[in-house]
C-alpha cells in the first residue's frame, strides 16, 4: 500500500487479503490514483484515522480491532460510522473516549468534559436493492439470458424475505419457461406508511446480453420528497430509541442517539434542517435519550453533517450541555 496513507496503512496491517477496503487501497496506489474514486475513499479513511490517533481516546484499540476484522462492506461501514463520529469530536477539540465494547452498557462515545454521551447506530435497509441482488444471483446461470425490469409503485424500505423468495422463484420459473411480459405481486405491509406495495417484474428477451441476465430498476421519485417512504425511515430511526440495550446505555448518562442513515432507504434526499425539524417533532417526551440525530456520511468525505433533534423536557443543565455540544460541532439542530 502506498506510503501516502500512513495512518490507514498501519490499521490495514495484518488484515486479510479479502478485507473490504483492500481493493480500494490497492487501486489508490496506481499511477492515476489521485483522480480516482478509490483515492478519495482511502484518503478519507486516512484522515479519519489520523484525527482519532492524534486525539488518543481510550479504547481506540477496540475500534481498530473491529476495523481489521471487518469481513464485509456492511461490517466496515458499521465501524466507520463510529470512527467518523469520533473524528468529528476530535477535530472540534472535544475530549472523548470510546465506550466499553462487546455488549457493555456504556454508549459508544463518552465525552470527558461534558455529562453527555453519544450512541451510534448504523443500519442498512433497502428492500428494492435486496430484491434486485437476489434476482441477479438467481438468474445468473439461466440461459438464454433475459433483461428483467423491476419496478415498485413506492420505495420500500423493507421487502420481507418470504415475499422476496416468492418473487424470485416465480421470475426464475417464468424465465426458464420463456414466459415474457409483466407480472405484478401485491404485498400487504401493515408496518409501513404505505400499507400496500405493488411489485412489477417484467421479463424481456435481450439478444445482446453476453454476461448473463441483467436486472434494471425503473421508476423512482421525481420532484417532491417521497413522503410515505421517509415516514418509514423516521420510524426506523425512532425504533432504535426503544431497543433494550440502547435504553440501558442511555441510563448511564444523558445520551444522544446518532443514527447513520446513509444506507437506510433514501434518507439522504432530505436536507439536514428538515431532518432536525422532524426529529424534534417526533422525539418522544418519555424517552430517556436527550436527543436523536441523523447523519448520512459519504465514503469519500472524512467529515459528516449531523442533524439533531432535542427532547423538549430536558433539564436546564442537560439542555445547556447539548446546546454547547451542538455549537462546538456545528450541528444543524432544533
Amino acid at each position: 500500500m502506498s506510503t501516502s496513507f500512513p495512518f490507514l496503512r498501519d490499521w490495514m496491517d495484518k488484515t486479510p487479503l479479502e478485507h473490504p477496503l483492500r481493493d480500494y487501497s490497492d487501486l489508490a496506489s496506481g499511477n492515476d490514483a489521485i483522480d480516482s474514486v478509490a483515492f478519495a475513499i482511502v484518503t478519507a479513511f486516512d484522515d479519519i484515522i489520523e484525527a482519532l490517533e492524534k486525539a488518543k481516546p481510550e479504547r481506540l484499540a477496540g475500534v481498530r480491532h473491529d476495523f481489521r476484522k471487518a469481513a464485509t462492506t456492511d461490517d466496515l461501514l458499521i465501524v466507520r460510522a463510529e470512527m467518523v463520529s469520533g473524528a468529528k469530536l476530535a477535530r472540534a477539540g472535544i475530549p472523548f473516549d470510546f465506550g466499553q465494547r462487546n455488549g457493555a452498557t456504556e454508549p459508544d462515545l463518552m465525552l470527558r468534559d461534558m455529562n453527555l454521551a453519544i450512541e451510534v447506530k448504523a443500519r442498512r435497509l433497502d428492500g428494492l436493492r435486496d430484491l434486485r441482488d437476489e434476482l441477479q444471483t438467481a438468474l445468473a446461470d439461466i440461459t438464454p439470458p433475459v433483461l428483467v425490469e423491476l419496478r415498485t409503485d413506492s420505495q420500500p424500505l423493507v421487502i420481507k424475505k418470504a415475499v422476496r423468495d416468492k418473487v424470485v422463484e416465480e421470475t426464475v420459473q417464468r424465465t426458464r419457461s420463456q414466459i415474457y411480459g409483466n407480472a405484478v405481486t401485491t404485498v400487504d405491509q401493515p408496518w409501513s406508511a404505505r400499507e400496500r406495495l405493488l411489485i412489477h417484474v417484467g421479463v424481456h428477451q435481450a439478444a445482446d446480453l453476453t454476461g448473463g441476465s441483467r436486472i434494471i430498476v425503473t421508476g423512482g421519485f421525481w420532484g417532491a420528497e417521497p413522503g410515505t417512504h421517509m415516514m418509514d425511515v423516521e420510524d426506523a430511526v425512532l425504533a432504535v430509541l426503544e431497543d433494550d440495550q440502547k435504553l440501558r446505555q442511555a441510563s448511564i448518562r444523558p445520551t444522544i442517539l446518532l443514527f447513520d442513515a446513509a444506507r437506510t432507504g433514501m434518507a439522504w434526499v432530505r436536507s439536514e434542517l428538515v431532518w432536525a425539524q422532524r426529529l424534534a417533532i417526533r422525539l418522544p417526551a418519555t424517552t430517556p435519550f436527550a436527543g436523536a440525530a441523523v447523519m448520512t456520511p459519504k465514503l469519500d468525505d472524512p467529515n459528516v453533517g449531523i442533524s439533531l433533534g432535542v427532547r423538549e423536557n430536558l433539564s436546564a443543565q442537560d439542555r445547556a450541555a447539548v446546546d454547547d455540544l451542538a455549537r462546538r460541532l456545528g450541528l444543524t439542530g432544533v
